[in-house]
């Protein structure tokens, strides 16, 4: 099967936010690129992707540019891969001499449940201006045995307490997403 190809371009006028969704249930292998250029001053962006899998490649990338003074940025990826799922994602921001205060973050949060599935995470910083804020973080991890023993105790059999777990995971983060978006994410997130 080949992989669906995808490249997002945003430039963001002055004074204004600008959402980037990208969502992915693995329907097939995927990569996205997606580049933001704050370029005006006071512009900012979120970059906000949920992924869920049981098969297939996600592959994602993420630039975000301050070039411009009081920006704003905020790159926001989560996940869940079973089966043999995989998932790859590169993020870097780039804060350039002149966009003084600068605040850009950015994180990505993966869930394994199988042991056949793979995520990495390869998150930049690149700042070259003072008086900025700037952050970055990944974790790509397990459902721990502690909180599914919890959930257990509770009365919920093994599986219907990960799906529990997987789900608080995602769902908090719907919220962020466009209206339209949300509504499609929670279309398909009784599917897990």
């Amino acid at each position: 099967m080949k992989t669906k190809r995808e490249t997002i371009e945003a430039r963001v006028p002055k004074g204004e936010m600008r959402i980037v969704p990208i969502v992915w249930f693995g329907e097939g292998d995927r990569a996205v690129k997606a580049r933001v250029v704050l370029d005006k001053p006071g512009s900012s962006a979120k970059v906000l992707c949920l992924f869920f899998a049981k098969k297939g490649k996600f592959d994602l990338h993420t630039e975000i540019v301050h070039d411009a003074p009081n920006t704003f940025s905020r790159t926001l990826i989560k996940g869940v891969l079973d089966g043999e799922a995989a998932a790859d994602y590169e993020g870097s921001v780039t804060i350039n001499k002149g966009a003084k205060n600068a605040d850009a973050d950015l994180n990505e949060h993966a869930i394994l449940l199988s042991s056949k599935a793979r995520a990495n995470a390869i998150p930049r910083l690149e700042v070259l201006e003072n008086d900025v804020k700037a952050g970055h973080g990944a974790t790509v991890g397990k459902v721990s045995d502690e909180e599914i023993f919890y959930l257990e105790t509770r009365g919920l059999p093994r599986e219907e307490a990960k799906k529990l777990i997987v789900r608080g995971f995602l769902d908090s983060f719907v919220n962020e997403f466009p209206k339209e978006e949300a509504e499609n994410i929670r279309a398909q997130l009784p599917r897990l």
